[in-house]
Parts: structure tokens; sequence; C-alpha cells
């Protein structure tokens, strides 16, 4: 799963013929949608203690927000960096950060 969200990041139009956007803007917010799916692959490699619903819920926001993340960067470095992507970028690590933390109290 990991390697598909980072092959459908990369190439967004490869399982629908939807015509790309020429603005960069938009191209990196179509590339964050895949996103998604490099979160849920690396939650399913990391993530292991299924009976907890509180740690699933943090665990799968923070995954699912961490292959945002990843997205976001991929976007920037193809098509570089915009001030409204970087304020996007900020408060996507900003509830990064609040689900770890969730997540580690939550363990508790």
């Amino acid at each position: 799963m990991i390697l598909a969200g980072c092959v459908l990041t990369y190439k967004p139009n490869i399982i629908s013929k939807i015509p790309l956007p020429e603005n960069a803007y938009q191209m990196i917010e179509i590339r964050v949608k895949w996103g998604f799916l490099t979160g849920l692959g690396i939650l399913l490699i990391f993530y292991n203690q299924w009976s907890n619903w509180k740690l699933l819920a943090c665990a799968v926001l923070f995954f699912l927000i961490l292959g945002i993340v990843i997205a976001r960067l991929f976007g920037f470095v193809l098509h570089g960096f915009f001030s409204k992507q970087l304020l996007w970028l900020t408060i996507e690590i900003v509830a990064l950060l609040i689900f770890g933390i969730l997540y580690r109290y939550a363990n508790n």
C-alpha cells in the first residue's frame, strides 16, 4: 500500500484519465489525496494493538496525516513551494504532533 500510495502520488492520473491541472497549487492538492493510501500502508505495517479503540483512533489519525504530509512534501519537491501550501503543511504538522501526543497518553 505504501508503494501504491507513492506511485499514485507521483502520477495521480495513472488510474483515471482525468486531465491534470496546469496550476501547480492544484496539482499538489491532487497529490495530497493519495497520501491517505500511503498513511494507511504505514499504519498497517507499524501498528499492532488493534484491541484498544483509543489507541486505534489516535494511530489512524496520526498515520493518515503522516501520509498527507509525505505527499505534500513530495509535491513541494516536484512543483515548488507556495505560501498557502506551507500554511497547510504547518497545520498538518501541528495536527500530527497533537495526535502523536494523544497516542502517547492514550497508551497509559
